[in-house]
């Protein structure tokens, strides 16, 4: 029942009403201890009456009264009268902006300006966490001032029955919470992002969709999607895209773009932050229309195309350089020209650990690693050929030398920065290195970045790497560092500190190498300024181009996104692309993240004599045998969360899931099969639990790690009694054990600082244990060390990973050069060791310091394997193409201006 004039609640009078829908009804009042107006929201019955959402709204309402900024409305408070739950807030004068685009389109450039003002206040509450869910003309106020404010920020989430991360119609702003039990849906549907629609958890992505809305309906006076019922509007926002056409003629092209961008179904495919979009439209306001530029575009596409387009560019350049020569008429200008290549089908991005291709700065060359080798190609040949002496060295992350004449690349097999001739030959060690994800070759020095470290610097020619930047822990982590401002600066990459990097948080900065005084420029990834004058980075599967002045070290406008589809390293975060000094771009085409590689399960016995499991093909990692050898605990990433299966070897074809909640791995069995260890992120915190095998009970934590570290258990002793494990952040992992019974206190067992110790195994009699280090940053070699203390033994000196005992402890296996080695073991009457010698088994995903992707059986007659699928599985390549598109910079200079 609507409150009439002069109702008194608490010390507020109420003197009109201002309006009502699903969120409550509003009033204007009169605060009698302040003498103020305000306005008074009356929170609907069914919400005053249930306790658990009183709860939750109170906690969400202290957030949303710490937003002060100009352009949003304030909220005062929350309060109780009479058994009603009311909100008071900032009352604004003026017309809502649903009225005024009711009288039709707005003028461009006041509708750029009320955009950049809502804009400013998406961007001011997405910095404190919070997220509006329910932007549409209707919560935007225009002042007789002329002001803008933004009401109702946060609402509909504090105002949500059930929990965040439970998906839901309720998390749908639009929901009426008097209707939702009945289903209702309201009239705003046609504001909402897709993916609240659907009824999942809405993000600042889904504001960056609902504000594409609203600056639509302001240019054109009519809504993005519409319909005769709220049906047909949720079935224009999931499935049709925007009609564009109805848009101002004279219109800045620079605005349809970014109400594509802003429009994208795919919230991976949006502007990923709100402050990118606001400092597009400051740069559209200079100049909101159009300025007639002809761009001239060619691509090709067609089978045959593929096969002549080498011949077809050699004779433009002919032609080019004939035209050229011909001083009594100018050039004409360079075309912007795209074409594919497609890899041969023996070869394919199979890992994706960083970086995959380089494009030579002088743009004649291209080379990429692909199924175990580094390919060179000569942009004028057909066919690309393997660069000889680097291929053997399991190499990733090529990168080339100023003059073009070098390929840098780092070296799994080795641990090492490497550099070989073009023409092939053999290959000359920089330095020893622990897996920088990119480097950068700047004059006679490479400048690399080490994961604990910062970013280093070493001599092309080879010599000791020495600290560039130094950060500390707190500060973060940086990634694909470049030389800038003729050597003064550095441009890198900055991620939030955390044992999992961020990558959507990240932040492209550029730091004075003389003062060391940092800047950030803007939220992305993997950024690098080219000689057009911008820094391209990458958001998600998108990259965008940025104007910089190299002088100053500041951008000079808005970021524009240039390019979809571009994939993304899961690793380094980086994109795989790469542009040369005149303006060729190269990237492969994929997913914004990159899934693992499809992988199959085996047995393999010591002759090397292989039997498929009965499980389809799957992203698994690090299999383990329960001690009955009865069933198989492995982890899978299904592309959106990763979890702990089992499957039983009982002929069945199916797994069942025992880990729900957070990112869990790393399985390992206890002694009497009952239980199954685990590392899980779930509740926040990064620690080992426990669970019975058979998926009863409530699983138990055992550890929590603190904030940047991670947890991942190993093995666990013969008796029950003793768990080891590995605890650290990237690039500085230790072992430690914990006592089952008792304290649980975990005990330091290796410690190496600023190097990486993993994979520890128990001997079957409990007395020593095995594991692999890269100390003092070394090849990762193979120990033992007897259990509690003692001396430790190196076994390898020629690498190993991922080390396990045979069950009657006689043997050490470990993974080396791509193989399984065996190693004879004796403990008594003291330790000693024999020669390492290969078995004959093939195909084996190669072994790292991640968890261990294999095990034996408890008779030790077989190895439980994973392995890679063969590279003609077209559907287990990542990808099997590289885009190229010539005189990008020209595309570049036209759609983003450099003043």
């Amino acid at each position: 029942m609507a409150l009439t004039v002069g109702t008194q609640l608490g010390s507020y009078e109420i003197t009109a009403l201002l309006g009502k829908g699903g969120m409550g009804e509003v009033y204007r009042a009169r605060d009698t201890k302040l003498d103020r107006s305000v306005a008074v929201k009356i929170l609907p019955e069914a919400f005053a009456q249930n306790p658990d959402r009183i709860a939750r709204f109170d906690r969400e309402a202290k957030v949303l009264a710490s937003l002060n900024h100009p352009n949003i409305a304030t909220l005062h408070g929350k309060e109780e009268s009479e058994g009603k739950h009311f909100l008071v807030m900032e009352l604004v004068e003026g017309e809502a902006l649903a009225e005024r685009v009711k009288r039709g389109p707005i003028a461009i450039d006041e509708a750029l300006r009320i955009a950049c003002k809502i804009t400013e206040a998406l961007e001011a509450a997405h910095d404190k966490g919070v997220v509006h869910r329910d932007l549409k003309p209707a919560n935007v106020m225009i002042t007789p001032e002329d002001k803008v404010k933004v009401l109702d920020f946060g609402l509909a989430k504090a105002m949500v029955d059930a929990p965040e991360s439970t998906p839901t119609l309720s998390n749908s702003p639009t929901l009426s919470l008097a209707a939702t039990q009945a289903g209702v849906i309201l009239g705003t549907a046609a504001y909402m992002a897709p993916e609240q629609a659907k009824g999942t958890e809405a993000d600042s992505r889904s504001d960056v969709f609902s504000f594409g809305c609203v600056l639509y309906e302001m240019l054109t006076g009519r809504p993005a999607f519409h319909g005769e019922s709220v049906s047909e509007i949720l079935a224009a926002v999931l499935i049709r895209e925007v009609d564009l056409s109805g848009l101002p003629a004279d219109l800045n092209p620079r605005i349809p773009d970014l109400l594509r961008r802003c429009l994208q179904k795919n919230p991976k495919r949006r502007w990923q932050a709100i402050g990118d979009l606001r400092a597009e439209l400051e740069t559209i306001v200079s100049a909101p229309r159009s300025v007639a530029v002809p761009i001239s575009s060619t691509i090709y596409s067609s089978a045959i195309w593929r096969r002549l387009l080498p011949v077809a560019i050699v004779a433009l350049l002919i032609i080019v350089a004939g035209v050229t020569g011909w001083r009594l008429k100018p050039s004409a200008p360079a075309l912007v020209t795209r074409f594919p290549l497609v890899l041969p089908e023996d070869q394919a991005f199979i890992r994706t650990p960083s970086h995959l291709i380089a494009i030579s700065p002088d743009g004649t060359k291209l080379v990429y690693a692909a199924s175990g080798k580094l390919f060179l190609r000569d942009m004028s040949q057909m066919q690309a050929r393997p660069v000889q002496g680097a291929s053997d060295n399991d190499p990733v992350r090529p990168f080339f030398s100023p003059d073009s004449q070098w390929i840098g690349f780092y070296s799994f097999r080795d641990s090492a920065l490497e550099k070989v001739a073009i023409a092939g030959g053999a290959t000359i060690t920089i330095c020893k290195t622990n897996g920088p994800t990119t480097a950068y070759w700047n004059g006679n020095e490479i400048v690399f970045h080490e994961l604990g470290k910062g970013i280093l610097r070493v001599p092309a020619d080879g010599g000791q790497p020495e600290i560039l930047v130094r950060l500390k822990r707190e500060e973060g982590s940086a990634y694909h560092p470049q030389i800038v401002d003729g050597g003064r600066a550095v441009l890198f990459t900055l991620t939030p500190p955390g044992e999992q990097p961020r990558w959507d948080e990240a932040q492209i900065v550029v730091q004075s190498l003389a003062s060391g005084e940092r800047r950030v420029i803007v939220r992305g990834f993997d950024g690098h300024y080219v000689p057009s004058g911008h820094v391209i980075y990458a958001v998600a599967g998108t990259v965008f181009a940025l104007p910089f002045d190299l002088k100053k070290l500041e951008a000079t406008g808005g970021a524009v996104p240039m390019l979809d589809g571009v994939m993304r390293s899961p690793i380094s975060g980086g994109a795989q692309l790469s542009v040369s000094d005149n303006g060729t771009l190269v990237y492969l085409p994929g997913d914004a993240v990159v899934r693992l590689p499809r992988r199959t399960l085996a047995f393999a016995d010591h002759s090397g004599k292989t039997e498929m499991l009965p499980l389809p093909p799957a992203a698994y990692e690090s299999p383990r045998m329960s001690p009955d050898g009865k069933q198989i605990a492995v982890t899978i990433f299904d592309g959106n969360e990763t979890y702990v299966s089992i499957y039983a070897l009982s002929g069945d074809t199916t797994l069942r899931r025992l880990t729900f909640g957070g990112e869990n791995g790393s399985p390992v069995w206890s002694p009497d099969g009952k239980y199954v260890f685990f590392r899980s992120s779930r509740d926040g915190k990064e620690g080992i639990f426990r669970h019975l095998a058979d998926g009863t009970g409530t699983p138990e934590r055992l550890t929590i790690a603190e904030d940047p570290t991670g947890h991942q258990p190993t093995s666990i002793d013969p008796f029950g009694r003793t768990l080891v494990f590995v605890g650290g952040r990237r690039g500085d992992y230790d072992i430690f054990t914990l006592t089952l019974e008792g304290d649980r206190k975990p005990k330091p067992f290796v410690e190496v600082p600023g190097s990486l110790q993993a994979q520890a195994v128990f001997s079957p009699d409990g007395q020593w244990v095995a594991y692999m280090s890269n100390e003092l940053q070394q090849l990762s070699q193979i120990y033992v060390q007897p259990y509690p203390t003692g001396a430790k033994y190196q076994i390898t000196t020629e690498g190993g990973y991922a080390p396990v005992w045979s069950p009657d402890g006689k043997q050490l296996f470990y993974s080396g050069n791509n193989k399984l080695l065996a190693v004879d073991i004796r403990t008594q009457p003291t330790f000693s060791y024999g020669k390492p010698s290969p078995l004959p088994i093939v195909g084996m995903v190669r072994e790292s310091a991640s968890p261990r992707n294999y095990d034996i059986t408890p008779d030790g007659k077989r190895f439980l394997v994973l392995q890679q699928p063969s590279p003609s599985d077209v559907n287990s390549r990542s990808s099997v193409q590289i885009n190229v598109v010539l005189n990008w910079f020209r595309e570049l200079q036209q759609r983003v201006p450099v003043k």
